[in-house]
C-alpha cells in the first residue's frame, strides 16, 4: 500500500530523514518506534504532505504522492492525527469533526459521523462542547475521530499516547487495533515502545534520522537492543 524510498526531509539545513525507506502492507498495523527527536513525527508529516522531502519517493497505492498537497494527499485516502492533537480548540467537537470530512461530497458522511460517536461515547456527550474544554484523553479521541471522518484507507497516528493516564493508553490501544480490524491499515508513531511493539504485525527503529532495525513487532520485543534501549533492559 505504501512504499517509501530513500527519504531525505530537511528542516532548512539540518537533515531529519536520512535515506529513509519503509513499507506499509494493506491491513497492516505498522509501528515506528524511537527517543525523542529521532524524526518520527518528521516521517508521518512527509508522508501526509505537511513538509516536503528533499529527495526521495513516497508511492501509495502504486502512485506517487510526494509533490501532492497535504489536501490532495487525504483526498487519495490518508488520515493523519498529528502528535499534539492539535485539534481547533474554539471550535466545537462537532466542527472539529465536520471539518475531517472537509475533503469529501459523499453521503455517507453522517454515517460515519455515527460511527465515531458509537466508537467514542464520550465525544457524543459532549458534540457542542468546545473542543479546547476537553481532557487530554477525550481530545486525542477527537483528534483521531476527526482522522477516521475523511474515510482513510491508511490511518497515520503520532503518538496517540502522548501525556495519557494508563488506562487512557490501555483504551487507545484498543481503539487502534478495532480500527485495523474494520480494514483501516495504520502507521504509528509512538515514544511507548511497548505498547507500539505489542499491537504491531511489522515495526521498526528509527534512529537520529535513519531506520536502524525492523522485524516483526513480537521479534522487536525480544531483540536485546531494543530492550536494553526502548524497553527499559
Amino acid at each position: 500500500m505504501l512504499t517509501i524510498r530513500g527519504l531525505n526531509t530537511f528542516y532548512g539545513a539540518i537533515q531529519a530523514l536520512e535515506d529513509v525507506s519503509i513499507d506499509v502492507e494493506q491491513g497492516e498495523i505498522v509501528s515506528i518506534i524511537g527517543s525523542n527527536g529521532a524524526g518520527k513525527s518528521t516521517l508521518l508529516r512527509s508522508i501526509s504532505g505537511l513538509v516536503k522531502p528533499r529527495s526521495g519517493t513516497v508511492d501509495f497505492e502504486g502512485s506517487t504522492i510526494q509533490e501532492l498537497g497535504s489536501d490532495q494527499i487525504v483526498r487519495r485516502g490518508i488520515g493523519h492525527s498529528p502528535e499534539g492533537r492539535r485539534i481547533f480548540t474554539n471550535m466545537s467537537v462537532l466542527e472539529n469533526l465536520q471539518l475531517g470530512a472537509f475533503t469529501r461530497s459523499d453521503g455517507e458522511i453522517q454515517k460515519d459521523m455515527d460511527h465515531v460517536m458509537e466508537r467514542f461515547p464520550r465525544l457524543r456527550e459532549r458534540l457542542k462542547q468546545n473542543a479546547g474544554t476537553l481532557s487530554g484523553g477525550e481530545q486525542q479521541m477527537l483528534a483521531i475521530g476527526r482522522a477516521l471522518m475523511s474515510r482513510p484507507k491508511l490511518l497515520l497516528l503520532d503518538e496517540p499516547s502522548m501525556g495519557l493516564a494508563p488506562n487512557l493508553v490501555t483504551e487507545i490501544f484498543r481503539i487502534i487495533l478495532d480500527i485495523n480490524k474494520e480494514g483501516v491499515t495504520v502507521l504509528v508513531v509512538e515514544q511507548n515502545a511497548f505498547r507500539a511493539l505489542e499491537i504491531a504485525h511489522r515495526a521498526y527503529v528509527l534512529e537520529t534520522g535513519k531506520i536502524v532495525l525492523s522485524d516483526t513487532g513480537q521479534a522487536l520485543l525480544t531483540n536485546p537492543k531494543v530492550k536494553e534501549a526502548y524497553l527499559g533492559g
